[in-house]
């Protein structure tokens, strides 16, 4: 990849993100006081948490996606970056997501201001899911989320819209397959939640297969072979220890990370800037040359490639360590995850407690363990919509 892309992919889009966050959020206060003052009855509109979650999440998250400039970024950055479009999603999503609506059609705005109007008569089926609700028309589907206000009232006015087209009310779509056997309000979120952290899981594992495997002595391919003396040194504490020698003729220093993981004998820096020539073997950064091998000008090896990549593994194993044992915690927690919302009833309160709260189950298992639909609600988890069909009863 060249020096150009890489500067357009690390630098220029952590800018444009920065201004995408400030004009969205600019336009979400806009929209916000809009609503506010209009005060629009006929108006299904996500809640201004969205606006502010995304604003001052994706402010934070992109601080070290702008300032990092890395040409070789970390996976925290990747993750980082995943936050960010997240962010800019959700405050997208409050100041497009809408349906508005009269007693003859309503119109739905999408995540990125398409709109479409849809007849009454058109519907063919509605759901619910926890709190979401699902309109079908046709095979679109048309999603209001939980989090949206006006729902209702937009529900009342479809289901009388579609009984003056139809002489009847809209029809409720039964439940599909229960991934949790109807023990659970919303199934599909805590089982999406559950494998996503699986994941999460196998990927921090993958991730610190590459640091416990045994070293090598590979150097990049992008590494280059530079001859030069030192004039002067400095430590920091970078990198479990970092060595900056200055060379003349270069702007950026030549720096020797991870001393703290040596087992061979790290050249006395005095020593390096006595005026000799040294045979270096390097890759170059944005801000430094990455020393991967250090010769004397006759060919003897001070520090060769094996020595720099177990250096780095040393001093990345209790990091590793903990990274696994958090990885197969994660992942012990996700499986009982699945199995407690699958089985509740073979597992004590305190148990199911670590994996879901009270008011998630649609059955009551507080009596020997043994299964009892909830006499206070009983048709809990029949979807419904609360309009005019029950007038009609």
């Amino acid at each position: 990849m060249s020096d150009e892309i890489k500067t357009v992919l690390f630098t220029g889009i952590p800018v444009l993100q920065d201004v995408v966050l400030i004009l969205l959020f600019i336009r979400g206060m806009t929209v916000k006081r809009k609503r506010k003052e209009e005060r629009q009855a006929r108006l299904v509109s996500l809640s201004p948490m969205l606006l502010w979650v995304g604003a001052i999440g994706g402010g934070l998250l992109s601080v070290p996606l702008t300032l990092s400039g890395r040409q070789d970024p970390e996976p925290a950055l990747i993750v980082f970056e995943a936050g960010v479009l997240g962010c800019i999603a959700m405050m997208l999503a409050y100041c497009n997501e809408t349906v508005t609506y009269d007693r003859a059609t309503f119109t739905v705005s999408d995540l990125f201001g398409r709109k479409r109007t849809w007849d009454y008569g058109e519907i063919t089926g509605l759901s619910r899911r926890g709190g979401d609700v699902v309109l079908r028309c046709g095979r679109r589907r048309i999603r209001l989320d939980a989090m949206a206000a006006g729902i209702e009232q937009f529900l009342k006015y479809a289901d009388e819209g579609y009984f003056r087209r139809r002489n009847k009310y809209i029809p409720l779509i039964p439940r599909r397959t229960d991934p949790m056997k109807g023990n659970l309000d919303t199934p599909w979120l805590y089982l999406f939640i559950y494998l996503f952290m699986f994941a999460g899981g196998v990927v921090f594992i993958l991730l610190s297969a590459g640091t416990i495997r045994p070293p090598d002595g590979r150097v990049p391919a992008d590494a280059a072979v530079i001859r030069t003396p030192f004039e002067s040194w400095e430590k920091t504490g970078k990198h479990d220890g970092t060595l900056a020698l200055r060379a003349a003729g270069y702007d950026k220093p030549f720096t020797l990370s991870w001393l703290s993981g040596y087992a061979v004998p790290v050249p006395d820096p005095d020593a390096l800037c006595s005026g000799e020539e040294y045979v270096l073997t390097v890759r170059e950064l944005k801000q430094e040359y990455d020393i991967r091998g250090l010769s004397t000008h006759d060919g003897q090896p001070l520090i060769t490639a094996y020595d720099r990549n177990a250096a780095y593994r040393r001093s990345q194993l209790p990091a590793v360590i903990f990274l696994l044992i958090f990885a197969f915690v994660e992942m012990a927690f996700a499986v009982f995850g699945i199995l407690v919302g699958r089985h509740p009833e073979k597992y004590p309160a305190r148990f199911r407690g670590m994996f879901y709260r009270d008011t998630a189950w649609l059955k009551d298992f507080s009596r020997s363990g043994k299964e009892k639909r909830n006499a206070a609600s009983p048709g809990r988890d029949r979807p419904r919509t609360d309009t005019g069909r029950d007038r009609r009863r």
